[in-house]
């Protein structure tokens, strides 16, 4: 496979990859300067869009979807996830014998993956047109280094997984000191497990609730996300405080 790119895939800037490899023509990202390939937010968008502000990303990330702000607010919470971006790249490809373009929704970044995901409600993703790309780009954009996944937006909305994630946002984005994490190390280290009722009471000092939820985005505590939060949810230590 020869390819032919002014940058690497993984930077930000106008590329445009060359090669003939099963139904891929190119893959082109943004031109410097700009965060999309295309333009989301506008006052002229028919359906709801509007900004998020991503306290992982350090930016207001533009969404065109209820769907697309649920996936935001759930990678924010991810700590396995290193970025995220919206409208990362144009694809074009050749189906059918037609050329196509294709704009992924989302591009996940993990320490050892790279995702381009499409978010849909899943009677749009089980559409034969849909599910064909699907397919197609699943088995091609590996050579070219990345994962397709389509991702269905009844997932993404599934409770109390969702709610869950917008209490960790709301309480833990703030920066954490190394004084707060000494009194959740001597609290571990006492009582052997940490509970959402003795910080609400104030037992982890008068910010036990911003810290547990911290440590929790930055993956150094965790929660059952499937169970909602309640009085006796416990926090369990992941790696070294």
């Amino acid at each position: 496979m020869r390819l032919t790119a002014t940058r690497t895939a993984d930077q930000v800037g106008a590329i445009k990859i060359s090669a003939s490899l099963s139904g891929i023509r190119s893959i082109r990202f943004p031109e410097p300067g700009q965060m999309r390939s295309r333009r989301v937010v506008s006052r002229s968008n028919a359906r709801s869009a509007g900004k998020y502000p991503s306290w992982k990303m350090g930016r207001m990330m533009h969404w065109e979807s209820s769907n697309e702000l649920n996936a935001f607010r759930l990678l924010d919470c991810d700590p396995n996830v290193i970025s995220y971006n919206e409208q990362p790249c144009q694809i074009t490809y050749i189906m059918d014998g037609v050329e196509r373009i294709h704009y992924p929704d989302i591009l996940v970044k993990t320490g050892g993956t790279k995702q381009l995901w499409e978010v849909k409600p899943r009677f749009e993703a089980q559409e034969s047109e849909g599910i064909a790309r699907t397919a197609l780009l699943s088995r091609a954009l590996p050579k070219w280094g990345y994962e397709y996944r389509m991702v269905f937006a009844e997932d993404l909305a599934i409770q109390p997984r969702l709610s869950n994630a917008n209490l960790l946002l709301r309480f833990g984005t703030r920066a954490i000191d190394d004084r707060e994490c000494e009194e959740i190390r001597r609290a571990v280290k006492q009582r052997g497990r940490l509970i959402w009722s003795d910080a609400c009471r104030g037992d982890h000092g008068a910010s036990g609730c911003e810290v547990l939820c911290g440590l929790v985005l930055r993956g150094i505590l965790t929660i059952d996300m499937n169970s909602p939060v309640s009085p006796t949810t416990q926090f369990a230590v992941t790696r070294g405080l």
